[in-house]
């Protein structure tokens, strides 16, 4: 997220709320989101859940792009993406660096038996193994009696 510091610098480059209809929701949080995705070169739907809904946060990327709010408020962020760039390269380094004694396994970090989804990711378990056994056929009433009676 945006420092307080950053964000004061930052809030100035934001178009104003004008007109009737509700509030939006909290710009500090879609500027961090946006700056979050700049820095680690990812699309919004894999950043993590404390930004919010991926399909808000496209639609009001989408509102800045039109207007060209988000040109000046990546430009105005420009040192805000590089020290998140910093930090986030530096934790996947020392997450990877198995000579650092802060290094932990996966499973220490994200947690026993729990694997992070990804979008567009092929599909697993139960869905994986009914679609294998449709496919291969094995399933079929004609292939069982054949392999219980031995049938060629």
């Amino acid at each position: 997220m945006t420092t307080a510091r950053e964000w004061r610098k930052i809030a100035a480059h934001l178009p104003r709320h004008n007109g009737p209809g509700k509030p939006r929701q909290d710009d500090r949080r879609f500027v961090s989101a946006f700056f979050f995705a700049a820095a680690c070169n990812c699309s919004l739907e894999s950043l993590p859940a404390v930004f919010g809904n991926p399909r808000s946060l496209r639609t009001r990327r989408q509102r800045w792009e039109r207007d060209g709010t988000l040109a000046r408020l990546l430009q105005a962020g420009a040192p805000v993406i590089a020290r998140m760039k910093h930090d986030y390269w530096g934790a996947i380094h020392d997450a990877s660096d198995v000579s650092s004694p802060a290094w932990k396994p996966s499973s220490a970090f994200f947690g026993e038996d729990l694997i992070p989804r990804l979008p567009g990711v092929s599909p697993r378990g139960q869905y994986l193994t009914r679609q294998k056994q449709r496919d291969d056929g094995e399933n079929d009433p004609l292939a069982i009696l054949a392999r219980l009676h031995g049938w060629k």
